[in-house]
Parts: structure tokens; C-alpha cells; sequence
């Protein structure tokens, strides 16, 4: 599975997490988890199976939809999203921090770019959730 590199829906694990018996509090090290990560399917010992990730509240703290059940740092594996894709085809993905210094005074300032298209000839098609 990829390492996070901006936003994506493929699956990916995630070393290093660490879980607390009784606790819905997940750790890991830095980068570990994504705000779109919030509903992925999460697996690893001592996480319930069919957890998912109820929220994300840091890029090293995530929140169990249901209590641990081991303490310990493991490996866990976030499953892929189906049936979502982020931005548009012909697109490059960027990161939660690109994205949040986006704003229509600094476009027009010049202070940041817009993504730019990455595949001229490839035609842009928006996708959303589902």
C-alpha cells in the first residue's frame, strides 16, 4: 500500500499506531492520518473488526468508532474508499496543507497558485463522493 502522499482513496498501513485498551483514542507517528480518512474501515490487533475511524483530530490522533480492545503499537490497516474520488480527473492530488491555503483573496493577490492540469489531453470529468 502507498505511503500518504496528498489526498487518496487507495488503502494504505499505517505503522507505528498505538492503541489503548478501552479507549476509542488511536495514535501514531507523524503524517499517519488524513482529515478524508474520517469513515475509512480500520484493522489491526487489538481494533475491533469492522471499526472504522470516526474522526480525525490531528495528522498524529484519530478516533475509533468503538473501544479498543489490546493496548499496544501495531500496524493498522486503513481499507480503500470505494465509491469516492477526490477532485477531477487529469488532475495532480494535493496535500490537506496545500488545500487549506487556497482562498480567493490569495488567488487573486498572488500568493498562491491553483492546481494546474496535469494531463492536457486527458479531459476533466468532476467525481465526488458517494
Amino acid at each position: 500500500m502507498p505511503a500518504v502522499t496528498g489526498r487518496t482513496t487507495d488503502g494504505r498501513a499505517v505503522t507505528g499506531v498505538v492503541t489503548t485498551l478501552s479507549s476509542t483514542a488511536i495514535t501514531g507517528p507523524a503524517n499517519s492520518f488524513e482529515e478524508e480518512d474520517a469513515g475509512r474501515k480500520i484493522t489491526g490487533t487489538g481494533i475491533p473488526a469492522n471499526a472504522t475511524l470516526s474522526s480525525v483530530t490531528s495528522p498524529t490522533a484519530a478516533v475509533l468508532s468503538v473501544a479498543a480492545t489490546a493496548a499496544g503499537t501495531v500496524t493498522a490497516t486503513l481499507a480503500a474508499q470505494t465509491g469516492e474520488a477526490l477532485g477531477f480527473r487529469g488532475w495532480g492530488p494535493e496535500s490537506d496543507a496545500e488545500s487549506e491555503t487556497y482562498s480567493v483573496a490569495a488567488t487573486n493577490a498572488g500568493q498562491v497558485t491553483p492546481d494546474r492540469i496535469t494531463s492536457p489531453t486527458q479531459g476533466v470529468v468532476q467525481r465526488s463522493r458517494t
